[in-house]
């Protein structure tokens, strides 16, 4: 988590952005230019939401959101493999969150979530086809 806050805050959502619009902000400053955020936006207006706040601090930003995408039995495959290395048993509730979040990204297929992303490749094969897509060469 990001955001850890007791009591929880009465917008969650616009604390989480507020912060992550004032850290990106702090980083530029000291020359970052890229910045991974790994988070579950479950509707268009929550990610338009960030996207407005990062574009108050820097209009010129280019802002790139990705909807990272793996089909469903290789999700379920890599939740089996995980759970085999683990000391606790998290299974049913990584096998109950996936299906959470699937139903939420095809409700809100409609919307903008990203530009989808496919990471059933390799690593390697994964950074090379995200820096390709980036521009970063």
């Amino acid at each position: 988590h990001l955001v850890a806050a007791n009591p929880a805050p009465a917008d969650e959502i616009e604390y989480l952005h507020s912060t992550i619009a004032l850290l990106v902000a702090h980083h530029r400053r000291f020359g970052y230019s890229h910045f991974v955020i790994n988070h579950l936006w479950r509707t268009p207006e929550e990610l338009a939401d960030l996207r407005r706040k990062l574009v108050d601090f820097d209009a010129d930003g280019d802002i790139r959101c990705f909807l990272l995408t793996l089909p469903l039995d290789e999700n379920l495959d890599r939740i089996q493999r995980r759970q085999s290395v683990r000391a606790l048993d998290e299974e049913e509730f990584e096998r109950r969150t996936v299906v959470e979040e699937r139903e939420a990204l095809f409700k809100s297929a409609g919307g903008d979530l990203g530009e989808p992303f496919d990471v059933s490749a390799p690593p390697a094969d994964l950074v090379a086809a995200f820096v390709l897509r980036l521009g970063l060469e």
